[in-house]
This record gives structure tokens, C-alpha cells and sequence, in this order.
């Protein structure tokens, strides 16, 4: 994979340098031996390796390897019954992680982070009610490593590195039920409920203007899911998208999970009265949400974007729109407003 190379500048003075480079494989393997079964193995090795220095500064690198396997099974009960098991082994081990101190113009290496590990499984089972209704339910355990942003990033001076940040762990728990009215209606939702164990939050001044991403012992999310989508003509589609999500600091309820809305409303009309041409027009709530661990938060807003897009070959598409329609002032961080109403123009090649 070629890597990615991103320059920050300022009055087209370059100020830093980071580049990111990506190294890994899958193989995948899948069998229909046993009767019913349709059996899956998978392998994933990935290595992640970031560089990164100021102007003037001598490079510093971090570097992690992550190994996933699994086994999975589709196992078909009945016509109408199946169970899908399936178990994962995970790895991250830490290679290389490096500070750079500014006053003695000094790199060190970080304390040996050792390797984390982890042994994931889940269930699901799925039931066919009707020809058009399908029930299901899922038991999961994931673990979730912290990334090398996660443990070492100062976030342009915003934040302190923390290189022993646990891996987090969830106990997933999902209902979801699937139903198509009829052939222009089709509905679907799903219950969730997760327990965590070192969850892991950001934390608001740690020091005085500097958050740091810590381990804090147990938290909860709980929440409901709903898509509806109906098409009462062939060139028109209309569609809703619902979420409610509660998170909870069971350790520590005086510290919020921050930067998620807990609702938020998607609507879209998609029209196409020609068939190189699509009139789009989307809406979308957000709901209040906190932007730091201490409870600051920014208000609800609500956005109107509306596009075109037209194919015009198989080689070339031109889409131009407009987001933010009544160009409202809303923010996602407390401090730090967002674009009020903007134009674009994309034109897109394909198959050169």
C-alpha cells in the first residue's frame, strides 16, 4: 500500500511532517464440508508505522503490529434457523515509540509497551418469521486496542501522551428485527446494549488546557437503531435514519463521553428525473453533546444540504451542491464553529 503523506503549512512555510505508512495482508479460507455449515478462517497480519517531525526537528517513529485470526461458522439449523458462532484471536505489540524533547533536543525511546492480547468470541442467531420478517439477536465480546493516537499523540500541543493505555473491552448484547411491508416499504431497528471494562475517555484538563486519553474502569452504552426507507415510484426514494445513544460512566459519572450526540435524525430525498441525473436534498439533528469530560456542551442544530449529481458517461461524473443550506451557525466543539453555508463542484474519472 502506497503511503500517505500529509504536509501542514502556514503562509506556505512547511511546519511539520508526518508521514504514515501501512504494511499487512489477509487470507481468507472457506469450506462447505459439513452438511449445513458454511465454515471460514481468517488471518490478518498489519503493520503500522507513523513518522512524524516538526521543522527543524529530527524524526521520531512509532511503529505496532497487529495480528488478528478467526474462525467463523454459518450454520443453517433449519430453513428458517441459523446460528452463526465464531471466535477471534488478537495481538498488538508496540516496536518502536519515540518522545522528542524540545528543550534538551533530545529523542528517547518510551518505555517498553509490551504486547496486549485478547480472546474474542460472539453468537448469533437469526430466525425467518415470514417470507418478509427476519428476528435476530447477537452476544459479542470485543476488545478494542488504543491506537498509536490514542497513547502518543500531544494533538498539536492540546494533549498528553499516555503509553500505558489498557486495551478496552466490551460485552455486546443486540435484538434486531427486519420487515418489508411491502415491496415500496421497508423498515428495520435493533436494540443494543454494551458493558465495558477499562473504557477508555478522553479526559479534560489533565493539566490546565490539555486533555489525556485514560483507562476508566467500567462504563455502559445503550441505545436504539431504525431505518425507513420507502419508494412509492421508481425515480424516487425516501428515507429516515434514527439513533439514540446513551453512554454512561458507571466508575466515575462526573466524567462524560464526549463528542457523540445522543440522537441524531438523518432524512433523504433522492430524486432522479432522468436517468444521468439525481436531485438529492438531505436533513440532519444533531442533539446536544458534551465537548469536554467536565460536562461543557454545545447545542442541538439542525442542517439542510441539497445536490446534483449527474453520470454523464461511464469515465465521467460532475456532482455540485450546496451544505448548509440556511447557513447555520452550530459548532461540534465548544469554541470551534463549523463551516456556515458552502458550494461545491466534484468531477470524478473512472476507468482511465
Amino acid at each position: 500500500m502506497m503511503p500517505i503523506i500529509l504536509l501542514l503549512q502556514n503562509r506556505m512555510h512547511f511546519r511539520a511532517f508526518m508521514m504514515i505508512t501501512l504494511y499487512g495482508g489477509n487470507l481468507e479460507y472457506e469450506t462447505h464440508f459439513i452438511p449445513k455449515n458454511n465454515l471460514k478462517f481468517a488471518v490478518q497480519l498489519k503493520e503500522d508505522v507513523h513518522r512524524e517531525n516538526n521543522l527543524g526537528e529530527p524524526v521520531r517513529e512509532f511503529d505496532d503490529q497487529t495480528i488478528t485470526i478467526g474462525v467463523e461458522d454459518i450454520y443453517k439449523v433449519t430453513e428458517k434457523f441459523t446460528v452463526i458462532p465464531g471466535v477471534s484471536y488478537n495481538s498488538r505489540e508496540n516496536k518502536k515509540a519515540q518522545d522528542y524533547n524540545s528543550t534538551s533536543k533530545v529523542i528517547s525511546d518510551y518505555p517498553d509497551a509490551g504486547k496486549s492480547d485478547a480472546i474474542n468470541a460472539q453468537i448469533g442467531l437469526f430466525y425467518q418469521l415470514a417470507e418478509a420478517q427476519k428476528l435476530g439477536a447477537t452476544v459479542s465480546q470485543k476488545t478494542r486496542f488504543a491506537t498509536i493516537k490514542d497513547r502518543y499523540s500531544y494533538r498539536m500541543g492540546t494533549a498528553i501522551p499516555n503509553p500505558d493505555l489498557k486495551p478496552e473491552t466490551a460485552l455486546n448484547y443486540e435484538v434486531n428485527y427486519t420487515v418489508q411491508f411491502f415491496k415500496e416499504l421497508n423498515f428495520q431497528t435493533a436494540l443494543f446494549y454494551s458493558s465495558l471494562t477499562d473504557a477508555i475517555l478522553s479526559v479534560s484538563n489533565v493539566q490546565p488546557g490539555k486533555s489525556q486519553m485514560q483507562n476508566f474502569g467500567e462504563a455502559e452504552y445503550k441505545g436504539i437503531e431504525a431505518q425507513l426507507s420507502y419508494s412509492p415510484i421508481q425515480k424516487l426514494n425516501i428515507s429516515a435514519n434514527y439513533t439514540y445513544l446513551e453512554r454512561k460512566n458507571i466508575t466515575n459519572q462526573a466524567i462524560h463521553f464526549t463528542d457523540v450526540p445522543n440522537t441524531k435524525v438523518i432524512g433523504t430525498v433522492e430524486y432522479s428525473p432522468l436517468k444521468i441525473l439525481k436531485l438529492i436534498a438531505n436533513t440532519e439533528f444533531n442533539s446536544s453533546r458534551y465537548s469536554t469530560s467536565y460536562g461543557t456542551e454545545v447545542p442541538d442544530y439542525t442542517l439542510l444540504n441539497g445536490f446534483v449529481s449527474s453520470k454523464f458517461s461511464k469515465y465521467l461524473s460532475i456532482d455540485a451542491g450546496v451544505n448548509n443550506i440556511f447557513d447555520r451557525n452550530y459548532s461540534v466543539v465548544e469554541g470551534y464553529p463549523e463551516e456556515g453555508r458552502n458550494f461545491f463542484v466534484n468531477v470524478r474519472f473512472f476507468n482511465l
